[in-house]
């Protein structure tokens, strides 16, 4: 922002200056405050801001002057804001730009008063003050807004920060540090610029020890469109809750896809969330089995399948690991476990036969496992070089009981270099539908004997149209016979 010269203002004889008795007159000095610069035009509360004092000692003085003091209070204050004590000498003629650093809490217009005392070569003093209007407001290019306050102590929260730009230019080179009374995992963040009318939101791994009301501060520091650099810090208050943790595990075992397994179920009643979550099954005390499982929400659960096969049957534990509010902690059950009955449905006793390129695959479907299957039906799966084509490009092979078979006859166009054709077989088993692909091989598929037109085949065709014949002579005669023997 441009920086603000304000003109001369009256010289004021103080009587008293910080203690310091003044003569009413002294003699040959003549100093006075030629102008107050502010490096912020409307500093913003708390912020920090520079203002410079220029004095001057005319050429009207005696000889040179020393600074003692140079301070600001507010208007009808007796407190300093600002206070800087024996600053050096101006020689007559001359002039000393001095700079105070300072800042104000309260929002609001502001008058103040600069308050410079100086002594001659006599040590004699003399006070100068120079009012000043200062504009004290929020600053409204750059606004940050908190999201994911809702805490748990002593567990890992997320919570976003966004720095929004409200100015008519973009915002550079902005820095935002997030600190208090939590353990924050990368607290400062940097974005290189932020357009007007936009916003930037960051997250941080923030983690409160304790619970109860607990403070965040969120400092920006920003340069404008204008080249001022700024800094705003914005406070707030989390509540933060006691770690309530009430977990519970169930386990069961069941049948998935036709095989047998334990489903496991992990709920979490309290208000802490269950991390890298591991379950285990464990016989005798040795681990047959495990799998992960993806994070509890408090209050939510989650569902996953152990291995069956890899369990034998009899009492199984099972154990859930994890992390909760940063402590690893585990649960776990018990059951009886049995293993389903299994299911199975697969080929047998193939037979490939090509007419063309139509090859006509036989065989049957054997039901290998302990449950009945209903509702079998196997289909020719399109792929690279085979195409299911009528009359059987699907077989409905109906019910085949545990250990039985039933026979199915399928047609695809396959072409020469394909050596195996895929199969889709699907069942039902309990109310659960079964699917699965198996490969069948045709590499050998025997050309078939209908269209093949030698001489054996016309030869044995005249030996039965020759019995034909001398079959209905035979029996023409017979009737013939038996007719004159009932008309006689």
């Amino acid at each position: 922002m441009t920086r603000r010269s304000l003109a001369v203002a009256a010289m004021v004889v103080l009587s008293i200056v910080a203690g310091v008795a003044v003569p009413a007159a002294a003699a040959n000095t003549d100093v006075a405050i030629e102008s107050v610069d502010l490096s912020v035009d409307q500093p913003a509360p708390g912020e920090t801001f520079t203002l410079t004092t220029t004095i001057a000692n005319l050429e009207s003085s005696a000889g040179p002057v020393e600074v003692t003091d140079l301070y600001v209070r507010e208007a009808g204050s007796g407190e300093d804001l600002a206070r800087i004590e024996d600053v050096g000498s101006i020689a007559r003629g001359d002039t000393r730009s001095i700079p105070l650093t300072m800042s104000i809490e309260e929002p609001g217009e502001k008058k103040l008063i600069v308050n410079a005392v100086v002594r001659d070569g006599d040590a004699d003093f003399e006070a100068v003050s120079y009012p000043l209007y200062v504009d004290v407001q929020e600053p409204d290019e750059a606004v940050l807004s908190f999201a994911g306050l809702d805490s748990v102590a002593g567990e890992e929260t997320a919570i976003d920060v966004s720095v929004s730009n409200g100015d008519d230019g973009a915002l550079s080179n902005v820095r935002l540090e997030l600190t208090g009374d939590a353990d924050v995992e990368n607290p400062e963040r940097v974005s290189a610029s932020i357009a007007p009318g936009t916003q930037t939101t960051h997250t941080f791994a923030t983690t409160f020890d304790e619970p109860g009301d607990r403070t965040l501060s969120a400092t920006l520091t920003y340069k404008t469109d204008e080249g001022v650099t700024r800094t705003v810090t914005r406070n707030v208050t989390a509540d933060v809750e006691p770690a309530t943790l009430d977990p519970q595990l169930t386990a069961t075992g069941t049948t998935a896809n036709g095989s047998s397994v334990v489903r496991a179920t992990l709920s979490e009643f309290g208000n802490v969330e269950l991390r890298d979550v591991q379950l285990r099954a464990v016989v005798d005390g040795e681990t047959v089995t495990r799998t992960r499982l993806a994070d509890v929400p408090a209050g939510g659960s989650r569902v996953a399948t152990l291995d069956g096969s890899a369990i034998p049957a009899g009492e199984v534990t099972i154990v859930a690991e994890y992390t909760a509010a940063g402590e690893t902690a585990t649960s776990e059950t018990t059951i009886s476990y049995a293993p389903a009955p299994s299911t199975g449905v697969t080929v047998t006793g193939v037979d490939a036969s090509r007419s063309g390129g139509v090859v006509t695959i036989s065989g049957d479907a054997a039901n290998v496992g302990s449950l009945d299957a209903s509702s079998v039906v196997m289909r020719v799966v399109a792929s690279e070089g085979v195409t299911p084509v009528n009359p059987n490009k699907e077989y409905f092979v109906g019910a085949v009981d545990s250990s039985e078979f039933a026979t199915f006859q399928l047609t695809a166009n396959v072409s020469a270099s394909v050596t195996a054709v895929p199969v889709r077989i699907e069942y039902t088993v309990d109310g659960e539908r079964l699917s699965r692909v198996v490969e069948l091989d045709v590499s050998d598929a025997a050309p078939s004997s209908g269209g093949q037109g030698g001489s054996g085949g016309s030869g044995l065709s005249l030996l039965l149209g020759a019995l034909v014949v001398l079959l209905a002579v035979a029996l023409g005669v017979a009737l013939t016979i038996a007719y004159r023997r009932y008309r006689d």
